[in-house]
């Protein structure tokens, strides 16, 4: 009798002492999970400060325009555009991927990430359309807008994907979310009288629906893209 007694205070003693470790591990694992997630939002953060400082040195370099003229600005602007357009698209496939993931630690902060960084797009998209008039750069801009909501939205961002990575420089996508409470996407949506997703602007014309791969190439004016 005593001897049971020893064994079930035992075993006991393991089921506490297993619990114990299971909650320990399950809140390392929470905190391991919430480091590595702060980690990766604050390096999108960063690298948004950076983009922001040179959209800045951009706008400053745009003034050299009417000192120095066209064939000396015109190269200096397009190698900033061209760094510009490949940092922003990096941060934009890490901000969706992190979006993607089980949880998001910090809810607010990443709302906020991503509205800093679609001032940063609209910023990017304004300059680019200057470059296009003072410089004639030769490159087709489109203006995403998406929603969470959107059934077709994915495979809009699949073709849009596809173009970019077979056109490069030459094609310049801003994707912007709609639904977020963004004064400068708010302003943009108006202007276009957007009202349902997915809706591109192609070099400055609205489309309002999903675009398919031929109809893209149509009204871009390129070959097919095999």
């Amino acid at each position: 009798m005593v001897a049971m007694t020893g064994k079930k205070q035992l075993n006991a003693r393991i089921l506490i002492s297993a619990v114990i470790i299971s909650a320990l591990l399950f809140l390392s694992g929470i905190y391991v999970g919430y480091s590595i997630n702060r980690e990766k939002l604050s390096y999108i953060e960063s690298t948004i400060n950076k983009i922001t400082s040179d959209i800045q040195n951009f706008q400053l370099e745009f003034l050299f325009l009417d000192v120095l003229g066209e064939n000396a600005t015109c190269p200096l602007l397009a190698d900033t555009l061209s760094e510009i357009n490949k940092e922003s698209y990096d941060i934009g496939t890490r901000l969706t991927s992190y979006g993607k993931e089980g949880e998001i630690q910090d809810y607010n902060e990443y709302v906020k990430t991503k509205k800093e960084y679609s001032r940063l797009l609209i910023g990017y998209w304004l300059l680019a359309n200057k470059l296009k008039t003072s410089c004639k750069l030769e490159a087709n801009t489109i203006v995403y807008f998406f929603s969470k909501e959107c059934v077709t939205c994915d495979d809009q961002g699949f073709i849009l994907t596809y173009f970019k990575k077979d056109l490069g420089e030459k094609l310049l996508v801003f994707a912007l979310d709609g639904d977020l409470d963004e004064p400068s996407i708010q302003v943009l949506k108006r202007h276009y009288n957007i009202t349902s997703y997915p809706t591109l602007i192609v070099n400055g014309e609205s489309y309002g629906r999903f675009l398919s791969k031929g109809e893209l190439e149509d009204i871009l004016g390129i070959g097919r893209i095999s």
